[in-house]
């Protein structure tokens, strides 16, 4: 009985010690977290360069009559760009997209997610009339980005630390380690603030795709499966008339794929639990997306949430993968490097024969004169 008593109370301190551990050891999920960054990333680019010609009408002088909405938004950022000129907006927005492309470089990877971050809520937020899930979404992860190590892979960041490892003198400042996208913080507070970010998009994501099959299951024409079907007839959402009349005809695939988006959303959490079940859902997920991306014309929303799934790949996945990409382009590289320098030989042939041989001739009537 005392044994069992000493058990009981041992058993919250070594749970405690474990969480420590797991909590302040080693960041996990790096390879998952770069991943998403680059795919956020590439997502706020896509959804700014894609709309920039129509930046006035979306979010500019010309987009008045989103005001009455755009007067309930809380978002702090929105009066960056209340009633700003026509200039400064595309100032804004070309910082904001220059941002987003440093981000997804690993370029001062801090600096460029803080200012993707404002600049992208400063945008969108001034007309919430055409925002969806995806706009959210982004919201979130580049939130949550900041709190986690996205640059130790995959970025110029992680090459430009590599190069100082040996030459550094431990002189450089806090603030020019910060910027450089360097550590300043004791190790276990960087692995403490990444595991929180990590939890914390973890948790967003499983509870986004949980409430968003509920919501649908709620509703007849998801139950039915036909929900894509009026959708498709938008026009706005027929990027390829064809392909969308393909797919709508057929009530087989318009229910099969109906249903694997439901599924997948509102199963998405528990199926994580099993190795087997999760790369099959990842799988789905990753597929789904990439079909509405091009039924619907959505593909940076679509890129958003399948950024997120790479949070959920093991790191001895993205490690097998690195090698194989690795042991792939070598022989590509050198094929390309043996390609060069035959057409570096060619373009010289073909000059001496042509140019050079022109060259020569004016030269030499040019002095026989």
């Amino acid at each position: 009985m005392i044994e069992l008593g000493h058990r009981l109370i041992e058993a919250p301190r070594r749970w405690v010690v474990a969480a420590e551990e797991w909590l302040l050891a080693e960041p996990r999920a790096i390879h998952g977290a770069a991943l998403c960054r680059i795919g956020t990333a590439l997502s706020v680019l896509g959804l700014l360069v894609a709309n920039f010609s129509s930046r006035d009408v979306w979010v500019g002088q010309a987009s008045i009559w989103a005001q009455p909405v755009r007067e309930l938004s809380q978002f702090p950022e929105l009066a960056l760009l209340d009633g700003v000129s026509g200039d400064i907006l595309t100032a804004f927005y070309a910082v904001t997209i220059a941002a987003a492309l440093a981000m997804a470089l690993g370029w001062h990877t801090k600096a460029a997610n803080i200012v993707t971050l404002v600049g992208f809520i400063a945008i969108v937020a001034q007309n919430p009339v055409v925002g969806d899930e995806g706009d959210n979404l982004l919201r979130i992860t580049l939130l949550w980005l900041l709190l986690m190590q996205t640059a130790d892979f995959w970025s110029l960041d992680a090459r430009r630390r590599e190069r100082r490892v040996a030459a550094t003198d431990g002189s450089v400042s806090a603030m020019r380690q910060a910027w450089d996208g360097e550590r300043v913080f004791p190790p276990w507070l960087s692995a403490g603030l990444h595991h929180v970010g990590l939890i914390g998009l973890i948790t967003q994501t499983i509870l986004l795709f949980t409430a968003g099959g509920l919501d649908k299951v709620s509703q007849g024409v998801w139950q039915r499966g036909t929900a894509l079907y009026s959708t498709m007839q938008l026009p706005e959402f027929r990027p390829y008339p064809g392909l969308s009349d393909a797919v709508s005809s057929s009530s087989v695939v318009l229910a099969l794929l109906t249903y694997v988006v439901l599924l997948t959303q509102l199963f998405f959490g528990p199926l994580l639990l099993n190795p087997i079940t999760r790369r099959i859902v990842l799988f789905l997920t990753i597929a789904v997306n990439i079909v509405l991306a091009v039924l619907l014309a959505l593909p940076w929303s679509s890129l958003a949430f399948i950024a997120l799934t790479g949070l959920f790949v093991s790191g001895e996945t993205y490690e097998r993968l690195d090698e194989w990409l690795r042991a792939t382009a070598a022989p590509v590289g050198d094929w390309l490097v043996l390609r060069w320098y035959d057409m570096q030989d060619l373009s010289a042939a073909v000059l001496d024969r042509t140019l050079w041989a022109v060259v020569d001739r004016v030269r030499a009537g040019a002095s026989r004169r």
